[in-house]
């Protein structure tokens, strides 16, 4: 029997303007709030988050989120990736470390499916090759600066495996690498 780690899946889930920025200037969010009338289920959110073990973020996200008006993610097991001490929080953890190196300990521990989010960890995982699918909620405006996804050349092609437009005028791709 192989005694080799099985690399867990990594899914990736986030909108980005026409533009390609995830944030505003800022950090600003406000400009998804016109698009944020579709269902979990019509995202295909709520199969996310039942499909994964544990969600992989960075410190900034992290941060974002503590300044939501309730914690979005229940008692899904929350890592975030940070330099930084950070105060301990019901079902987070705090690691340092490389992406790839993080994600195969976290194999180790039993994950088999995890969903990375912020763009920093995003944008690593694209560069490394270590996102097996890409979901991307394409919003129909432009913001002109802010917080880019893409800040370099990919090292791969991804290929889009399926699209949809939804009810708020967002169109959903998924992609995988080639």
């Amino acid at each position: 029997m192989s005694t080799e780690l099985r690399q867990p899946r990594v899914s990736a889930f986030l909108a980005l303007s026409l533009d390609g920025f995830i944030a505003g200037e800022g950090g600003d969010l406000d400009w998804l709030t016109p698009y944020g009338g579709d269902s979990q289920e019509e995202t295909g959110y709520s199969a996310l988050m039942a499909s994964t073990d544990l969600l992989l973020m960075g410190r900034n996200s992290y941060e974002t989120v503590l300044g939501f008006p309730e914690w979005p993610y229940g008692d899904k097991p929350v890592t975030v990736l940070t330099h930084r001490p950070a105060r301990p929080r019901a079902h987070v953890s705090f690691r340092q470390g490389a992406l790839a190196q993080v994600l195969r300990e976290l194999g180790l521990q039993g994950a088999r499916h995890i969903y990375l989010d912020g763009g920093e960890v995003v944008r690593q995982g694209l560069q490394a090759v270590l996102v097996d699918e890409l979901t991307l909620f394409w919003v129909p405006v432009t913001l002109g600066a802010g917080v880019s996804l893409w800040t370099q050349a990919l090292p791969g092609r991804l290929v889009p495996v399926s699209s949809a437009v939804l009810p708020s005028g967002l169109v959903r791709v998924v992609y995988h690498p080639a």
